[in-house]
């Protein structure tokens, strides 16, 4: 062998690798045992390892976004005070406080019994990690053991999944919060997540469900009995079974005394605390429901969010709905005779002429039985209450309140070239008769002639300038979207103005609204502010300012009208009220509805009264007492009722002063009425101080209130009674119906001081004809043999291609 190569053989034997492992030197198996090197730098490697994979960890953990049920917190809505709460908006019920809005002893118990090194461990928990990860690894996780961060962690921003990866990531994310988040922050956090049984997330929800008061007032006790139900939040509930949670109790007191938390005599005299019993009763039974359900209807197109947004948003939503005067609709609506046929139905609305705001509103006996709102969501036919809607488009091109217009019945109103033939409630007929007179009484005849006179169009215009709804296009019919809409409201047909289309009772509210306010229309709206979060931003305020659409002058003047019937028309009964005060009585052809809207100068107010089975309306019939009901009967007794305690307290305000309407052309009217024959000529010497060659001068129509002679109402009899009778209901009027029939129907004079049902006005029941076009004149029913004094006589309006019985 060359030397050269015998060198490099030793060099190799010789040569020790660099662990030494196998060892040399060592024989048997003994040298595979690791050696001291060997250890030393597998030590080294392991603890380097891990030291660069928790650098990667954590430099790789980004701190997530919190999840969704975390976040989510209750919305709340209140009524107008802002303070008393009607409902709430919730998936789970949930609030969030700072960290000085919960109580000392409530922080303090919750570190005694989830986490007593707290303020010193620095987000985790070594111990208790290694005894998740073995529990994870052999199937056997028992929990428990985690920092309150790591608790926090897991509720803010993670699940309770059980898995290594999730405890790998809570304790990165763990960690990281506490760098960037101060203890007391960590703490707040933890409380406002963990979940205490009656679905109540966070102490502060669980404060007022428990204990009926808020977080920072819990005491020693509460807050360890509190603190003893995180981990067992759903085993009991306290108020009915404590001792489930006795042994955590007094845990939680023991270590609130061994981390000198409390003295051990403060603990000797804590006990188990009383916790209310569990409010089991529905929130949304009775009128809540429909409020609850109208605002988050509002909320959801006001705020443009969806559901589940307002649902987790942490609203708090101040609405204009009055405590009071919701109680005081429900009162008065419970005034009606309690013998109601099937699917009577009652509706009132009452707004702040000032600003819109729903005051109250009536939506039926209770929302759990009947989610439908019939003050807000029914469409019913509007009667005579449409009237002023031409009366105001008449002010407003040149018509006065003097000038003349056919009272007789029936009467033949020539409609553009097509003769319309009209009758009155009951058939009664009138001379001519201002357009005051018209007004007080509610004469059919006078308000189709004024109709044609100035258009339908411009009726409709009006109506919708006030707040009613646009007509319902064929679209929004056929597919039953007609809840911002009204129902047959055509510029076709004139019988409009009689009482044909069907508006909802909030549209119409809002209508008298804008005729309390002088011509100011509102938005109608039932929430006044938004706010969101611990520090009340504000998100949202309602718009208030309100836009003129009539002229001060004729606003004034509609209400001067307006206030001759109840001074001394169909809608009487409302002088009750002892304050000025305006409205229209209104009663739909075949009583299937009875209205009466009126205001003050400071509250505007609409009752009605129908009846619908099957989402068909069909007529009230007899009903406490009375064959029929109108609207100078009932409604305007609920009407009285309600706005008696609605505005107790409340200043009384006069109406606008009249002054000067637009000088605007006046519409030529087609339909003058028929003059009345002349007197004939007095003989040449007689004693009336004439020449003979003059005729007597023609009746006037009244300027002011009318005089009692113009306002007595023939009966059936022919005899007349004077206001001096003391009369305080009026008869009521028909309009046509939906269905193309005819012929109004109602009461022409009932009740008076006494009572809705007592008192001078004698009740007669009355069943008005209905004309068509190709036919002749319906036979009007018995008016009967009453005391009308100065009650109004009103029949339902016709459509031109009626036919009538």
């Amino acid at each position: 062998m060359a030397k050269g190569q015998h060198t490099a053989k030793n060099i190799g034997r010789n040569t020790k690798n660099l662990l030494n492992y196998p060892r040399a030197g060592v024989s048997g198996w003994t040298r595979f045992l690791p050696s001291i090197r060997i250890l030393v730098v597998g030590g080294l490697s392991l603890v380097i390892a891990l030291c660069v994979a928790f650098a990667v960890g954590y430099a790789a953990t980004d701190i997530p976004e919190p999840n969704l049920e975390a976040t989510g917190q209750t919305s709340t809505i209140y009524y107008s005070d802002g303070k008393t709460p009607i409902g709430q908006y919730k998936v789970e019920d949930r609030k969030s406080v700072d960290i000085d809005e919960i109580s000392e002893p409530m922080q303090k118990a919750a570190i005694a019994a989830e986490d007593t090194s707290f303020y010193e461990n620095r987000g985790i928990s070594i111990k208790g990690l290694s005894r998740a990860v073995v529990g994870v690894a052999t199937n056997q996780y028992a929990g428990g053991g985690s920092t309150i961060t790591q608790q926090y962690v897991k509720n803010f921003y993670l699940t309770n999944e059980h898995s290594l990866d999730r405890k790998i990531k809570e304790m990165f994310i763990s960690l990281k919060i506490d760098q960037q988040q101060s203890k007391d922050e960590i703490l707040a956090n933890y409380l406002n997540t963990i979940y205490l049984g009656r679905r109540s997330y966070g102490v502060e929800v669980a404060a007022q469900n428990y204990f009926d008061k808020p977080a920072s007032e819990l005491n020693v006790s509460e807050s360890a009995l509190l603190a003893a139900m995180i981990q067992r939040p759903g085993a009991a509930d306290p108020s009915e079974n404590p001792e489930a949670y006795e042994d955590r109790f007094n845990y939680v007191v023991k270590s609130m005394v061994d981390e000198g938390f409390i003295t051990e005599e403060q603990a000797a005299k804590v006990e188990m605390p009383t916790v209310q019993k569990q409010n089991k009763e529905s929130s949304l039974s009775g009128q809540k429901g429909y409020m609850w359900d109208f605002v988050r209807r509002e909320a959801l197109a006001k705020l443009d969010i969806d559901e589940a947004q307002l649902d987790r948003g942490g609203y708090n939503i101040v609405t204009t709905f009055d405590e009071d005067r919701m109680k005081a609709a429900e009162q008065a609506i419970k005034t009606l005779p309690q013998d109601q046929p099937e699917g009577m139905q009652a509706g009132l609305v009452s707004i702040d002429p000032d600003n819109g705001g729903i005051e109250a509103f009536y939506g039926g006996k209770n929302y759990l039985d009947q989610a439908f709102n019939a003050s807000t969501q029914s469409h019913v036919q509007a009667g005579s209450t449409f009237k002023p809607f031409a009366l105001v488009a008449g002010l407003e091109n040149g018509v006065r309140l003097t000038d003349t217009y056919p009272g007789a019945s029936p009467t033949s109103i020539d409609n553009n070239g097509q003769p319309w033939p009209v009758t009155n409630f009951g058939n009664t007929s009138y001379g001519p008769v201002s357009l005051l007179k018209a007004t007080q009484s509610s004469i059919n005849t006078a308000y189709a002639a004024l109709n044609v006179q100035v258009g339908t169009d411009k009726t409709i215009d009006v109506a919708e300038r006030a707040g009613v709804s646009p007509a319902c296009t064929e679209k929004q019919v056929e597919t039953g979207d007609t809840g911002q809409c009204t129902l047959d409201m055509s510029e076709a047909n004139p019988s409009t103005v009689l009482g044909v289309p069907s508006v909802k009772p909030l549209d119409m509210a809002n209508a008298y609204a804008t005729f309390a306010a002088n011509g100011v229309h509102h938005e109608t709206h039932a929430i006044k502010t938004v706010t969101q979060g611990s520090e009340d931003k504000e998100v949202y305020k309602a718009d208030t300012k309100g836009k003129r659409v009539f002229d001060k002058a004729v606003g004034a003047e509609t209400s001067y009208a307006l206030s001759q019937v109840v001074q001394g028309g169909s809608g009487s009964y409302a002088q009750n009220l002892g304050r000025p005060a305006a409205g229209k009585t209104g009663t739909t052809n075949e009583n299937k509805a009875a209205w009466f809207s009126g205001y003050t100068p400071n509250l505007a107010t609409s009752v009605v009264l129908y009846r619908e089975v099957d989402g068909k309306q069909l007529s009230i019939g007899a009903y406490g007492g009375r064959s029929e009901v109108t609207g100078g009967s009932f409604p305007v007794q609920v009407w009285t009722d309600y706005m008696k305690q609605a505005l107790q307290g409340e200043k009384v305000e006069q109406f606008p002063a009249r002054g000067e309407l637009p000088d605007k052309p006046k519409p030529t009217n087609t339909n003058e009425p028929v003059a009345p024959k002349p007197e004939p000529k007095a003989p040449s010497g007689s004693n009336d101080g004439s020449d003979g060659d003059e005729e007597k001068e023609e009746p006037k129509a009244p300027i002011e209130t009318p005089k009692d002679d113009e306002d007595k109402d023939k009966d059936s009899d022919g005899d007349e009674k004077g206001k001096e009778e003391g009369a305080k209901d009026g008869s009521d009027e028909g309009s046509k119906d939906s269905d193309g029939k005819d012929g109004g129907e109602g009461d022409s004079g009932d009740g008076g001081n006494d009572g809705p049902d007592n008192g001078s006005g004698g009740g007669s029941d009355t069943g008005g004809g209905g004309n068509g076009t190709d036919r002749g004149s319906g036979g009007g029913g018995d008016t009967g043999g009453g005391d009308t004094g100065n009650g109004s006589s009103e029949d339902g309006g016709l459509g031109i291609d009626d036919i009538t019985g």
